[in-house]
Formats: C-alpha cells, sequence, structure tokens
C-alpha cells in the first residue's frame, strides 16, 4: 500500500479482470454478473458500498409479473413502453428489460429484498402512472432503497466480492481504441490509483447534481458520463431528463423526494400562485394524471411564465382527500411536512421539479457493450433504453437488466484478452496534470462556488423550458466555466484536504461537460418531446423521430442524428453466454 506522502508519479497499482465502477444498484448487479460468468470483479465507488441514487428509491418498480391482473404481460408492457418513449426508444433494449426484469425479481427477492406479498403468496402489485395499463408497481411497503441496497450488498459479499471505496476514478484508460482500465485518486489520503482491467464497467447513474434541486447524493456528478465522452465513446438522448416533483419549500425541506405521484394519484391538485389547476392547460383528459413528463412540462412552463411561487415552485393541494392519502405509504410524506411547519390537512405543499432520472448516456447494445471496446454500461449511465421518458417504475427495471448483463458480457470479453501493459493508457502525463493541481495555491473562486454558478445556470438556461437564446448563451458560459478549471487553485492546509478540493473541483469540470451534452442535444432537437420541451419549437415533428448522438474527436464535441434502431438487428450475444438464463446458479 502506498503511503500518504508518496509521489503522485509513483502510484499504487491494482489489476482485475473486470473493474466496475460504482457501487449503486448497477454496479453490484454487474458484480454479481460476472461473478455469474466466472469473474472476480473489483468495484471501485466513490462513496460507500451500496450507495448511489439507487438507496434513495422510495416507491417501487415496475414488471409484468401479472400478479395483480393475469391479462398482462411482458408485451404489453414493451407497447407502453414505447408510447412513454414517444416512439424513439430502442425497442430492442425495451422488450428486454420488460422481459427480463421478471427473472431478476425473483432472484432480488430470494436474495432477502422483501417485496410485499398478498396472502397466497403473489407479489402485492400497484397502479402507476399512465401510460401502464396495468398494475405493475412491486413494493417493500414504504421505501425500497434501503432493502434493495442491503440485499445487493448482502448476496455481493456472499460472492467474496469486497468494494475500493472513497475513489474518485478521473479518467479511462485507452490503449490502441481499446479501454484498459482507469486511474485516479484515493482523496481521502491523496494517494494516486491507477486500476489495468480487461474490461471496465460504468455503473455511476447520472448527474443530478448539475441541478439546484435534487434528491440524490452529493457524490452522483455525471462522472461516467464525462469519462467515456472524453474517452471517445458514444452518448445518446442527453437532452431527455425524467423529472419528478420535490419540495421547494421550507427550507429544512428542499429537495426532499415527496412522491407526489401518491399524492396526484390519490387525486391531489397542482395549483399556481393564482390557485388554477394548470394542467387544464397541457393535458385537459388526464390533468394530474397524465404522463410525469407532462406534468413537469407543465410545471416549468407556470413558473417560466411567472405563475409560480415566491420560491419558483408550484402547490399541491390534497386537503380535500386528506383523510384517504393519510392511511396509504404517503403517510409517511405527510409527517415530514407536518414536522417541518406545514399541515397538509390545512397548507398547501410547494414542489418544484428536480431531476429523477437521466434518460440519455452511453449508448449501448443488448449487452451493454458501449461504442469503445472493453467498455460496458449499465444503470442510468447508459441511454437508450427510455428515449422521451420513461414509464413510472421503469428505473431499477432497466439497471436490474443491463447491469446483470453487462456484468456477464465484460466477464466474457475479459477472457478473451490478456492483462493490459502496466504503461497502457498514459496515465503517467494525466498524473502529472494532477499533481501540478493538487500543489497549486487557492485560487479566486472555492470549488463550492463555481458549482453554485454552474447549477444556477442549468436551472436558467438548459432546465426544463428552453430556448434556442438561452442554450446558445449556456453553451457559452459553460465554455467559460470550463476555462476557469485550469485556472482553480485547490483549498486545504493538509493533503488530505487539497485532495479533496481536487475531487470537488473535477467533479464540477464533469458536470459543465454534462450540461454541455445537454445544451448541445437540446439545441439539436428543435421540437418538444417527452422530457425536452423547446419554448421556440412547442410542438412534436415527425422529422425527429430518431435520436441524437453525441462524442469527441481530439477534444471537439461532434453530434450526428440517427433514426431508432431497428427492433430486429440484434447484436451477438458474448461467446460462450446463449442467455442470461444461462448464468443464473
Amino acid at each position: 500500500m502506498a503511503s500518504a506522502n508518496q509521489d503522485l508519479a509513483d502510484p499504487e497499482h491494482i489489476e482485475t479482470d473486470v473493474l466496475i465502477i460504482g457501487a449503486g444498484a448497477g454496479g453490484m448487479i454487474a458484480a454479481i454478473g460476472a461473478a455469474r460468468a466466472g469473474l472476480k470483479p473489483l468495484v471501485v465507488t466513490k462513496g460507500t458500498y451500496a450507495s448511489g441514487s439507487s438507496s434513495m428509491a422510495r416507491g417501487g418498480y415496475s414488471i409484468a409479473i401479472a400478479h395483480a391482473d393475469p391479462a398482462d404481460n411482458p408485451q404489453l408492457m414493451f407497447e407502453d413502453a414505447i408510447t412513454a418513449s414517444f416512439g424513439i426508444a430502442n425497442p430492442r433494449l425495451a422488450r428486454l428489460m420488460c422481459e427480463e426484469s421478471i427473472d431478476r425479481t425473483l432472484e432480488l427477492d430470494a436474495w432477502g429484498l422483501g417485496l410485499v406479498k398478498t396472502a397466497d403468496g403473489r407479489f402485492d402489485q400497484r397502479q402507476s402512472s399512465r401510460p401502464h395499463r396495468y398494475p405493475r408497481l412491486v413494493h417493500c411497503g414504504r421505501l425500497m432503497g434501503k432493502p434493495l441496497m442491503q440485499a445487493l450488498a448482502k448476496r455481493t459479499r456472499a460472492l467474496g466480492i469486497e468494494p475500493l471505496e472513497h475513489v474518485m476514478l478521473v479518467d479511462l484508460l485507452k490503449e490502441d481504441n481499446r479501454i484498459v482500465g482507469a486511474w485516479g485518486l484515493r482523496y481521502r489520503e491523496g494517494i494516486p490509483i491507477v486500476i489495468h482491467a480487461r474490461s471496465t464497467v460504468i455503473t455511476t447513474g447520472g448527474a443530478p447534481q448539475l441541478h439546484e434541486i435534487n434528491d440524490s447524493p452529493p457524490t452522483v456528478t455525471g462522472d461516467g458520463y464525462a469519462m467515456a465522452v472524453r474517452a471517445g465513446a458514444e452518448l445518446v438522448d442527453m437532452e431527455f431528463i425524467d423529472y419528478q416533483l420535490l419540495t421547494a419549500a421550507p427550507a429544512k425541506l428542499v429537495g426532499y423526494p415527496c412522491h407526489s405521484s401518491g399524492f396526484l394519484n390519490h387525486g391531489g391538485y397542482l395549483l399556481n400562485r393564482n390557485g388554477e389547476r394548470f394542467m387544464s392547460r397541457y393535458d385537459p383528459n388526464n390533468m394530474e394524471r397524465a404522463p410525469r413528463a407532462i406534468i413537469n412540462r407543465g410545471v416549468g412552463i407556470e413558473i417560466y411564465e411567472g405563475r409560480g411561487t415566491e420560491h419558483n415552485a408550484v402547490y399541491i393541494d390534497v386537503r380535500h382527500v386528506f383523510d384517504v392519502i393519510n392511511v396509504t405509504a404517503m403517510s409517511d410524506v405527510i409527517k415530514a411536512f407536518t414536522k417541518a411547519g406545514v399541515d397538509p390537512r390545512h397548507d398547501f405543499m410547494e414542489v418544484s421539479s428536480g431531476p429523477h432520472t437521466y434518460l440519455g448516456g452511453v449508448r449501448i447494445d443488448e449487452w451493454g457493450r458501449s461504442s469503445l471496446s472493453g467498455l460496458y454500461v449499465g444503470g442510468e449511465a447508459a441511454g437508450g433504453v427510455h428515449g422521451a421518458n420513461r414509464l413510472g417504475g421503469a428505473a431499477l427495471s432497466d439497471t436490474y437488466v443491463f447491469g446483470f448483463r453487462a456484468g456477464i458480457a465484460a466477464a466474457s470479453e475479459a477472457r478473451s484478452h490478456p492483462r493490459p501493459d502496466a504503461e497502457a493508457g498514459n496515465w503517467r502525463a494525466a498524473l502529472s496534470r494532477l499533481q501540478d493541481r493538487i500543489a497549486r495555491p487557492v485560487g479566486a473562486v472555492s470549488p463550492d462556488e463555481w458549482r453554485r454558478a454552474v447549477q444556477s445556470l442549468v436551472v436558467a438556461s438548459v432546465g426544463q423550458v428552453r430556448h434556442a437564446d438561452r442554450l446558445n448563451a449556456a453553451l457559452g458560459k459553460l465554455d467559460e466555466f470550463e476555462s476557469m478549471f485550469h485556472e482553480l487553485g485547490t483549498e486545504g492546509a493538509t493533503l488530505r484536504e487539497r485532495s479533496d478540493s481536487v475531487r470537488l473541483n473535477l467533479e464540477t469540470r464533469n458536470l459543465i461537460q454534462v450540461a454541455r451534452m445537454l445544451a448541445t442535444a437540446a439545441l439539436e432537437r428543435k421540437e418538444s418531446r417527452g422530457g425536452h420541451f423547446r419554448l421556440d419549437f412547442p410542438t412534436l415533428d415527425d422529422n425527429y423521430v430518431g435520436n441524437i448522438v453525441l462524442w469527441q474527436e481530439a477534444g471537439k464535441s461532434k453530434h450526428t442524428f440517427r433514426r431508432v434502431p431497428s427492433a430486429d438487428n440484434e447484436a451477438p450475444p458474448p461467446a460462450g453466454v446463449t442467455s442470461t438464463k444461462a448464468c443464473v446458479s
């Protein structure tokens, strides 16, 4: 083990067959997949094991197991997923999610997830928002995140998989156009680390910290998106974000996930500052039961046009259905508001939209393969599964299916490649630059101020309501912010403090690169579709039934438009693997 005083030019080296970056649900299920395929992976996390946005999951997730209604099946869920996607999800990925999430759920339940069952032993399934035609939401009662992470952590440890915690991996190692690992920093000790891997899986989640109001852990900063695009991977659908309503006031509850769909599904009203049920303007037939993308679009426009509250929010009114709601799983949310001084029996709750799921990400095939050899992606870091909008409860379903598949495929590929050379990937030059940064004195702008400035820009110009003028201005400002990165100093008196300051700066640089991809894709999509709304192009345009793909060449951003992939042109399975069932033990 390296000492805290060692020179960055002499890092700690680790060799592994399969490197998995991220320890949320996607990372752990990928680790299980790799282990099933016969290899022991190394899971590296910036936080602690069993962390990430998955730990914040609340209501449950959707599967078409037909326990609530025997008429349901995966084909019908697939049709609903394509409808929800506004026609631009990759149909091969969407179908796999609907089919294989059932097997993954049966395994999770066997590992102790604790899904609620009816008296006859079948899963209790709740109705979710449209366009779900049947009750599909399986749940653990009130909260999903904690029991899910406990079950996955217990299972991975039973397989002998122990994580490497508190390591920020900064960039991927690339040699001969193939990913051969990653390098980074044990930021608590200030120790550099280089990990050499035969194959690599990114499961780092989305970029919720790009937004001022969010309900995710502070470590989820778009690292996987940024690492992948810098390495030359293609990303897809980055303009689409699945927003949810989060608490906007009082101050002690800002960002609290109030599970608004539970209130709205039981008859709650959305009101603007004038007391109008404004959803009549956006979906007069469904009103507050409209698809989440339409609800959040309505909220965004109301605020944009000046009909929001003083906290840039809208109201939820449940006074007329309080007695019904208070005996449901929403009772915990009601208690939280009441404790904070807002009594939903008599008062409105103030909510605004924050990111729930990034729908875009690294472009993958059915086995989680990216456009780069040796690089696989699963969970929220991957794109293409959901298109412009996703089914309610489909985020975890997606994560289980493609995290597992990516782990299997990465292990299969690792078997066919030798261990990379210790000097592969030009890590020495990168660490030299990192050493210079850690030694640099404090700058005029603190890491926290820099991040808040980026967040404010995104909310104002690249948020729910978009316009070409603001998007172009935002891209110019993002260039300025990125140029600041090279001038930023490092705060702290000790090596650990300075390393942690560098981590914050590196995270914000990643957020800036994600914001640029978001703004670029939003500018190119000259229409409004799902989670993307252009004030200057407010309607659907059939010319945009397809996907915007982004990548970098020689540090320059590139993009193109591609039609939705064919439903029939399936990617070949990994060598020796015919299906996911073949790996089930």
